[in-house]
């Protein structure tokens, strides 16, 4: 997939950090109507940079970010660059069915996490003082280096307890990325073979869910069928 802004945008007079602010183009042409400038005007331009039909594919994506629901996405694509973004439209809406499975807002809007121009798709180590936010570009062979390094250091003034696998990667689907169940993922099994780490219990969301589910559906994910929803 391409990572650019489209031209046409940026010259719709919106900043690259207020387009961020706002919403995604596609999701802009289809409900301007419904908003006031400058949402408009980035509106007008999504369609005058709109693609006829015969260019444009769709391509079945999915939502990976930390919430592990990993539900699927439509990805409208031209010229391999993401044009606007869908959700399920197959099933039906019956719970005992196959219903549809449709993403929430942050899934929709997965096409400003893919262009936006603050993501990082490359190494950057630190080069100034903490907090000061400066950094430089390296090779994935040197990050690796300098991370082994380090973790060899730490284990051997402090031990195996100095290394805390954090949970939460942004990126709840991916491989290496993957931090869900914890002690199953490929970091916890790497530094199980150098040893062991320190674990976690619960995190920023399931410490909660696990509290909160005895009161509402009896148990861990457990509890009546979706479908009795329905009849109350």
């Amino acid at each position: 997939m391409k990572t650019k802004i489209p031209d046409a945008v940026l010259a719709a007079e919106v900043s690259r950090r207020g387009l961020v602010k706002t919403t995604a183009i596609g999701g802009l042409a289809m409900a301007s109507s419904a908003f006031t400038l400058p949402f408009t005007r980035i509106a007008n331009a999504a369609e005058a940079i709109s693609p006829t039909k015969t260019d444009e594919k769709v391509v079945w994506s999915a939502c990976t970010v930390n919430c592990g629901s990993r539900c699927p996405l439509r990805m409208h694509v031209v010229d391999g660059e993401i044009k606007y973004v869908e959700t399920d439209n197959t099933g039906n809406d019956d719970y005992d069915g196959l219903h549809q499975v449709r993403a929430c807002l942050r899934g929709r809007s997965m096409r400003r996490r893919v262009y936006n121009p603050d993501r990082l798709k490359y190494p950057m180590k630190r080069v100034g003082a903490r907090g000061e936010g400066k950094f430089e570009r390296i090779s994935w062979d040197e990050a690796y280096d300098i991370i082994a390094t380090n973790m060899q250091r730490l284990i051997k003034e402090y031990g195996n307890e100095s290394i805390y696998l954090n949970y939460g990667t942004g990126t709840l689907g991916g491989t290496l990325t993957r931090s869900w169940p914890p002690g199953k993922t490929l970091v916890a099994r790497l530094m199980n073979c150098c040893g062991g780490y320190l674990n976690h219990y619960g995190d920023y969301s399931s410490a909660q869910i696990a509290a909160g589910l005895n009161y509402t559906y009896g148990g861990w994910a457990d509890g009546n069928s979706p479908s009795d929803i329905e009849k109350q």
